[in-house]
């Protein structure tokens, strides 16, 4: 979400919701969005701000106090914050300010510095962390690849296949990547209209460690192609030389030769056999164990 612009005439009205969480999950997010959502329908709404982090913090801007009020006492408000002490909130505090002066900034040269976020650019596409506005590319991607790469996948509810969840998903991404947690790079046509394969490092450890977890997954028009490899080298050399680090970890099952293929090709060396590993599409799957040593 983009910082909140002030307007012309001071002063105006927030309420700050701060809250520790127990849980924060995919539907944690989506109540949140939700109430923005409800926020932005309020007579007097100005606009929003939020974080997270050890801390969540979620501001909305009101142009009187009376709107501020009636938003504090709005029956969603109260009823989401009931249902919050129940299952995601350690603890939370709402408070409502008035704001008499404020100041801001904004780098103007964008030419210099456009972007935080990596932008990888190969022979056959486009690497990155998808914008929000690139939603509806993941959403296109998940649906249509979805018989062919439910086998090789978690059981998905019809929930996760909405463009809501997608746009929830790619905003995780792009905080995660903000947090050192993660980094989910988006294969895209040159042209960046189209989603051609996904890849996921997760779990992203530091100190003495340096490792993350590695998945995947490819359109299935474009196997054979060399495009997850393609996609692959890219990704893992910007984590090596740019995000140091040096063990990727990457699993598959026995009977999927093309990932074992690929990984072999990028020099993953197997480490064993793990029983039963992860439920994938409703059954518990053996998984090769491999890793990438960049030490």
């Amino acid at each position: 979400m983009n910082v909140f612009s002030s307007p012309s005439e001071l002063p105006y009205f927030a309420i700050m919701l701060s809250s520790k969480l127990m849980l924060n999950d995919l539907t944690y997010r989506i109540m949140a969005e939700k109430m923005l959502e409800l926020a932005q329908g309020q007579p007097g709404y100005l606009g929003a701000e939020y974080g997270s982090g050890e801390m969540d913090l979620l501001m909305t801007y009101w142009q009187t106090k009376e709107a501020a009020e009636g938003w504090l006492a709005h029956d969603m408000q109260r009823r989401t914050l009931s249902i919050g002490e129940n299952f995601w909130y350690e603890e939370y505090s709402l408070k409502l300010f008035e704001v008499m002066k404020d100041m801001s900034f904004k780098y103007s040269n964008q030419g210099l510095h456009a972007s935080r976020f990596p932008r990888i650019v190969t022979e056959r596409g486009v690497l990155k962390i998808l914008d929000e506005a690139q939603a509806p590319l993941l959403h296109d991607y998940i649906n249509q690849e979805k018989a062919f790469l439910a086998p090789w996948e978690p059981y998905r509810t019809d929930g996760y296949y909405s463009l809501e969840t997608c746009q929830l998903r790619v905003r995780e991404m792009r905080r995660d990547f903000l947090e050192d947690k993660g980094i989910v790079f988006c294969f895209l046509s040159p042209n960046e209209d189209r989603m051609l394969a996904y890849t996921n490092y997760s779990n992203i450890i530091r100190g003495v460690f340096q490792a993350c977890n590695l998945g995947y997954s490819l359109r299935e028009s474009e196997q054979g192609k060399g495009i997850m490899q393609e996609a692959l080298s890219a990704g893992i050399e910007y984590i090596h030389k740019e995000q140091h680090i040096d063990r990727i970890q990457a699993s598959y099952m026995p009977r999927n030769a093309r990932s074992a293929a690929v990984l072999k090709k990028l020099g993953f060396d197997k480490e064993g056999v793990a029983r039963d590993y992860l439920k994938i599409n409703g059954q518990w799957e053996d998984h090769i164990l491999t890793a990438l040593v960049l030490r």
